[in-house]
């Protein structure tokens, strides 16, 4: 399909898309591979998208020693070649994003501005307690990650806002993985596990388990993180948190899979995840 008519406006500042999206029924767009889809599916409307494509001051990956800074114009491809070391969770999933084409022009700041409850970064934000910092004419304000999505394609940004930087905390002595189930090369997440986990002397110090795909937005299971912290990873600790963390989801069923299978998934990739720690 078509999109509908829309204006086109290209600002020569931050200020300026700012003082435009304040004032229009507008959205910023940078790399469009959410926006320009939902347009041409008509499942939103407006009069004008934003480039924000000539705002390069929102691009930068900046490490400050105990947080990393990322502006939301920075593409997938970039964090992939410049996080490996800094945020190896956040690498782990962007060099699964998409496909080479999609990594190439989607930014972060527009993937969990969309907020697809089946995307990659959402999750990683919510294990890693990412911070979103969010830009208007008002000011700026920070958003924890689990207070910036709300459900299915909807966030705390309200009109006029733009993110205009996720800060990651460096997490020491954690050991992190990316898991994704898709059914094909390229998908979003069937289901997906993003986890951190720091062990001392053979017990679990601290773990995050969180999850793309398997609710209306991303799914921290603190209630199988809670059967692990204190206790050692044997067979029994690791299934009964799989089998917590499936419990407390609720899958939707699409033509990728029903809400059973997605379950399963959800206690093999945990089960996966723990083991191989």
């Amino acid at each position: 399909m078509y999109p509908p008519e829309f204006g086109y406006f290209k600002p020569s500042s931050v200020d300026e898309a700012l003082d435009f999206l304040d004032k229009e029924d507008a959205r910023p767009i940078a790399g469009g591979q959410s926006l320009i889809p939902m347009l041409k599916l008509r499942v939103i409307s407006l009069n004008y998208v934003v480039d924000l494509n000539p705002l390069t001051s929102l691009s930068y990956i900046k490490d400050e020693g105990n947080e990393v800074r990322i502006g939301a114009l920075t593409r997938h491809a970039e964090i992939v070649s410049n996080t490996s070391s800094k945020v190896p969770l956040l690498y782990d999933a962007a060099r699964q994003v998409g496909d080479v084409q999609v990594r190439n022009l989607g930014t972060i700041g527009g993937s969990i501005s969309n907020a697809d409850p089946a995307a990659d970064y959402p999750s990683v934000l919510l294990a890693l307690d990412a911070k979103v910092v969010i830009s208007s004419k008002s000011g700026e304000r920070v958003v924890s990650a689990k207070d910036f999505f709300k459900g299915p394609f909807t966030t705390d940004l309200k009109k006029g806002e733009i993110v205009k930087e996720i800060v990651f905390p460096r997490l020491e002595g954690y050991k992190t993985a990316y898991i994704k189930v898709v059914r094909r090369a390229g998908d979003f997440a069937l289901a997906s596990l993003a986890m951190a986990i720091k062990v001392s002397n053979g017990n679990v110090e601290d773990v995050r388990l969180a999850y793309s795909g398997v609710s209306d937005s991303p799914y921290r299971a603190y209630e199988a993180e809670k059967i692990l912290i204190g206790n050692r990873l044997t067979d029994e600790t690791i299934q009964e948190a799989a089998e917590k963390a499936a419990g407390g989801a609720n899958p939707p069923t699409d033509v990728r899979g029903s809400s059973w299978y997605r379950k399963e998934v959800m206690k093999v990739i945990t089960v996966k995840g723990l083991r191989g720690v």
